[in-house]
């Protein structure tokens, strides 16, 4: 991923990093690769730390997977049942996903978004599928204005 101007990155590792982006803002999970159940889950737990820390900045924050590099992950089920209902406790509320050209990249996307909407628990996230970063961004910045 091309870091853009205003992202500040946070963490690197081998399955991918955490940006920060103020003008959203957002913190930009990039997943590269295959990931394993233990290391998405690890990943994720990390981001939602950088994820409480900087709303105490902005007072409200989103969550972008940029999933353009992702070739397949298997614990979209444990984001739904475990992560989700910790980021939403803390009043994060919007996911945008910008989905890989791999279609087994595309399959967990796919998988989370359709098990968070039939999620019966008020644990639901608000979530799109977007092609591109910039677009992410935007929807992203409106879904907080209007939040």
């Amino acid at each position: 991923m091309n870091q853009h101007p205003t992202t500040i990155r946070l963490h690197t590792q081998e399955i991918g990093t955490l940006d920060y982006d103020p003008s959203v803002p957002c913190i930009i999970a990039t997943h590269i690769g295959y990931i394993l159940d233990e290391e998405f889950r690890d990943f994720l737990n990390l981001g939602l730390k950088f994820l409480i820390e900087k709303k105490k900045t902005h007072g409200k924050i989103a969550w972008l997977v940029d999933a353009s590099q992702l070739e397949a992950n298997l614990s979209e089920e444990w984001a739904v049942r475990d992560w989700n209902p910790r980021a939403l406790a803390e009043g994060i509320q919007h996911v945008a996903f910008v989905l890989p050209s791999d279609v087994f990249g595309k399959i967990p996307v796919q998988n989370y978004v359709d098990l968070n909407e039939q999620n019966q628990s008020s644990a639901k996230m608000v979530t799109a599928i977007f092609e591109d970063i910039e677009s992410a961004k935007e929807w992203l910045r409106e879904s907080l204005r209007n939040f």
